[in-house]
């Protein structure tokens, strides 16, 4: 793996402030849903909002859970990650391609989340979602997507902490407090 922030630097820990490693939360959530799905033999599909590099694409590739991995992310926009690292968007599309290359089972949706979500079937095992912050694009992904997930299945994101407060009130607002919130600010909900 040659991705930034999987093999970061000082300033990146700067910036993420919120633990020892910025994936560290989301490979407890992954074993949690190991666990939930564990005695459900059926074909798991997940749907990703905000994939950017595929490190967490990567990572749920990796966990053998998922069948079907659509990641969604444009990759294009404004990206403060790439302001404050002076990256581009050919590079995380490079870095999104190197990160998913060995994985048949993920789909790439170049497109805005709000623009394709009749595209989807209401069978989903798992949502995530860590694209834009704001409390009005968590609030529509949720509202657009949450119909789409199976009874038992399970909702899930990152950046519920601290300064991202649209997330929080978002996920308050829509599913309820998270069941679990994990120390990178991960977060799931099982429903």
């Amino acid at each position: 793996m040659i991705t930034q922030r999987f093999n970061s630097y000082k300033k990146w820990w700067a910036y993420n402030k919120q633990a020892n490693s910025p994936f560290m939360g989301l490979s407890h959530l992954i074993n949690d849903l190991v666990e939930h799905f564990q005695n459900q033999p059926h074909s798991k599909k997940m749907i990703e909002i905000g994939s950017y590099m595929g490190e967490s694409t990567f990572l749920f590739g990796c966990s053998g859970i998922f069948d079907e991995i659509n990641a969604i992310d444009p990759h294009e926009g404004d990206e403060p990650f790439n302001n404050d690292f002076d990256t581009t968007w050919e590079k995380v599309k490079e870095e999104f391609k190197i990160n998913t290359r060995n994985f048949d089972s993920i789909k790439h949706w170049k497109n805005f989340s709000e623009d394709i979500a009749d595209k989807f079937n209401d069978d989903i095992d798992f949502l995530y979602i860590d694209a834009n912050h704001s409390y009005e694009s968590v609030k529509r992904d949720l509202q657009l997507y949450k119909p789409k997930i199976k009874t038992n299945g399970v909702i899930g994101g990152h950046d519920y902490v601290e300064p991202w407060n649209g997330v929080i009130q978002a996920v308050d607002e829509i599913i309820g407090k998270p069941d679990m919130v994990y120390i990178d600010g991960s977060w799931i909900k099982y429903l």
